[in-house]
């Protein structure tokens, strides 16, 4: 991992994986709060980018976070995207529910991702 920041200010955590100068790299929107920057041609996560990010940890306390944006996505990124949140560096950030799409809000995926182990950054 390259680094880990949190604008206190903006609430607003990124965490970078990889250098992403000079790599093709693509932004997908995986819910209103998570933004995760990929290289796609080498499946690797270059960054992660948690807005809102002290709202989202008291909101996951009562209900996981729902990846709404990854159902808009061409089926092979989302492949990509679900491989690369099962594994590390990002499986460290985000922890994988599955959960029966009963009950989750209606048209939502039934994958669900919930903060993992950065509320000791927001702390710092």
């Amino acid at each position: 991992m390259k680094s880990i920041q949190y604008d206190a200010e903006g609430d607003i955590l990124s965490v970078y994986f990889a250098e992403s100068e000079r790599r093709t790299q693509t932004g997908v929107e995986l819910s209103d709060n998570i933004i995760l920057y990929l290289d796609p041609a080498a499946e690797q996560p270059l960054a992660l980018i948690l807005s809102s990010y002290q709202a989202m940890l008291t909101a996951h306390e009562n209900s996981p976070i729902v990846l709404d944006g990854l159902d808009q996505l061409p089926p092979p990124l989302q492949t990509t995207i679900l491989k690369l949140l099962q594994h590390e560096p990002l499986r460290s950030f985000l922890q994988l529910l599955d959960a029966p799409a009963t009950d989750l809000p209606t048209g939502r995926l039934p994958h669900v991702f919930v903060p993992a182990v950065l509320q000791s950054v927001a702390a710092d």
